[in-house]
């Protein structure tokens, strides 16, 4: 089965404040001992956080985590209604930079009528030719700030090595190597059990430690 995860992290400890701010239909699970997971409909991606979410890290910090199949993996690190680090690794990320200038561009057109005028193809060589891909590559990990993760109780250890593997010298500037990073990642944080759980998938199965 596909990997497909996606979800926030907190620490066990702050799941009374998990239950101030939990939304209907929201679940809460416990992963392990240290953290548990808030799992919410319609929570695919990177991006704002949502209202509630914002609020809640007002009181407690909040690691969104996702991890999709061979696309793409990543987090955002809320803490006080702000984002404080954040990573998005993409396996297609010059196909999501080429869409996204598109969008930009011509955003009243269809994109499958930008592919076949070939404007796509057109937006890709000009991106390639000014080095755009590889400064998109060059700052990966710019906001990963592995030292803020002690905010949900990651260790000295357990930050150095995040530092490690958050590096260019660790994947040797290659984006595959990079896609491979989600599994040491959740290693490193002790969240092995973060995997394939997702917000449909734990309440169709009825796995949830409290629904709300």
């Amino acid at each position: 089965m596909s990997e497909f995860t996606s979800g926030h992290i907190l620490r066990a400890a702050d799941r009374d404040i998990v239950r101030k701010h939990a939304v209907r239909g929201s679940v809460m699970i416990q992963l392990n001992e240290q953290y548990i997971a808030y799992l919410i409909e319609h929570t695919y991606n990177s991006g704002l956080a949502q209202e509630h979410i914002q609020l809640l890290s007002e009181e407690a910090p909040v690691l969104y985590f996702y991890n999709f199949a061979d696309h793409e993996w990543g987090y955002q690190l809320i803490h006080q209604g702000k984002e404080i680090a954040a990573l998005h690794i993409a396996y297609e990320y010059e196909e999501e930079m080429v869409l996204h200038t598109a969008e930009e561009r011509y955003p009243e057109s269809d994109l499958t009528e930008l592919l076949l005028s070939g404007t796509l193809e057109k937006i890709r060589e000009e991106l390639e030719s000014a080095s755009v891909f590889e400064q998109k590559l060059g700052n990966l990990f710019n906001d990963s700030r592995p030292e803020q993760f002690q905010l949900l109780g990651a260790s000295g250890e357990q930050v150095v090595q995040l530092c490690e593997i958050l590096s260019h010298s660790f994947i040797h500037r290659n984006i595959n190597q990079a896609m491979e990073l989600s599994g040491k990642f959740i290693e490193i944080l002790g969240i092995e059990e973060m995997s394939c759980i997702r917000h449909e998938r734990v309440v169709e199965s009825e796995e949830y430690d409290e629904l709300f």
